[in-house]
Formats: structure tokens, sequence, C-alpha cells
């Protein structure tokens, strides 16, 4: 195709009809048509007689390396067999917490990531990377009971997991959580609770013998009186 039959118009010196079909081609050209249109538009104005200066080369902008970036998921080292059963680990489990009795079961969580090949090293650390994100809103909120929570932290080596279990397990060691310091209305403590409370005796005698003395000293009074 010669430039003639790229730019629509005959053969002509005529340099304003040259660019007016260039500039009205140009229009509808992308890509490579447009880098034909181009060099039609040269050729022709140098066979009409005008001087036409060859485009300068582009320079390449310089290549950067991409900085590298570590995405979730199954790691470069895994075969695509093993990368695929991460996948179905990842699947699985998201299926799983969508279920709160699921989720909440430490045995399905056994059976779900540690069946083989599940187990072995490289797809244990892979499904590790891949779930921890997932699961950190979770273990956030407290939605996994301690029971699933200590399974993930012994079988992935998440250790922060392992301080929170035992900040929720601690006991304290009051000193006046006794039955003397308690207020009214307090909880009995253990061991306590259920025992019925025995009469006293102690106080009895003391009792009697105050009522004994008060009638022998009555009694004397009204004789005394009597016999005056």
């Amino acid at each position: 195709m010669t430039c003639w039959e790229v730019l629509g118009i005959s053969p002509t010196n005529n340099r304003e009809r040259i660019e007016k079909a260039y500039e009205s081609q140009r229009k509808f050209a992308s890509g490579e048509s447009l880098s034909d249109l181009d060099d039609a538009y040269r050729q022709a104005l140098r066979e009409g007689g005008f001087a036409v200066a060859d485009p300068e080369p582009t320079p390449e902008p310089e290549r950067q390396s991409a900085p590298a970036v570590s995405a979730p998921g199954p790691t470069p080292e895994l075969s695509a067999r093993d990368q695929q059963v991460v996948r179905e680990i990842v699947i699985q489990v998201e299926a799983m917490l969508n279920d709160s009795h699921r989720r909440s079961d430490a045995n399905i969580w056994r059976a779900i990531l540690t069946e083989p090949p599940a187990d072995r090293d490289g797809i244990r650390e892979a499904a590790s990377g891949a779930l921890y994100p997932r699961l950190k809103p979770y273990l956030d909120d407290g939605s996994l009971p301690q029971p699933v929570r200590a399974f993930l932290s012994q079988w992935f080596g998440w250790s922060e997991l392992d301080e929170t279990t035992s900040n929720e397990v601690q006991t304290t060691n009051d000193p006046f959580d006794d039955p003397l310091h308690r207020g009214p209305g307090a909880a009995p403590s253990e061991g306590t609770e259920g025992r019925e409370k025995q009469p006293s005796t102690t106080s009895f005698w003391p009792a009697a013998i105050g009522w004994i003395a008060g009638l022998i000293i009555l009694t004397s009074l009204f004789s005394h009186i009597l016999g005056s």
C-alpha cells in the first residue's frame, strides 16, 4: 500500500492537502496503524518535494527492578500439587468460619490441618501465612474459644496466642478473698456453700446463769417486801 493510499488522497505536491489528509486520518488511528500513518505522511511530503527530518528514536525508559512483594499464600518452593493443597485448606477453613458451631470445635480444626499431606512442614508453613490474616479478626474479637486458640498456637507456632491464652486463665491471689472479708451479699467461698449453720453453744450457759441469778434476786426482793 502506497503512502497516498494510506492517506486516502491521490499523489500531490500540495502540502496543505497532504497535511489535511493526515490530520483527518489521524483522528481514527491508534497503535500500529498510527505508526503506519506517520510513515505515510512523511513519505508523501518527500514525494511532494518537501524536506522531512526523520523522527528521533524514542529512548527506552530505564528498567527498574520491581520491589519484592511478599504475597500471602503458597510459597514459590512448593510444587503445584502442594500449592493446591494449601488452597484447599484455606477454602475449608473459610467455609468453617461461617459456621459458629464448627469453628468452635477444635477437633474439626485438627482434622483439616493435620490430615496428610497437610501435616508436611512446607504446606503447614504456607497455610500459616495464608490463614493468619483471615483468622486475625476472629482472634482479636475472641470468636474462637480457648481450645481452638491453643491448638492453632501449637500447630502454627503463633506465640502471641500463647500470651493471650495465659492471660485468660490467670487467677488472682487476693488476700481479701475469704469469708471474713467479704461484704454482705457476697457469694460464699468454695467449700462453705451448702453447709448448715450449726447452733452456737458457747453463749448458752452464761445466759442461763444470768437468768437464774435474776430470779433469785427478784425472789429475795419480793420476800423482803412481803415480810415487811
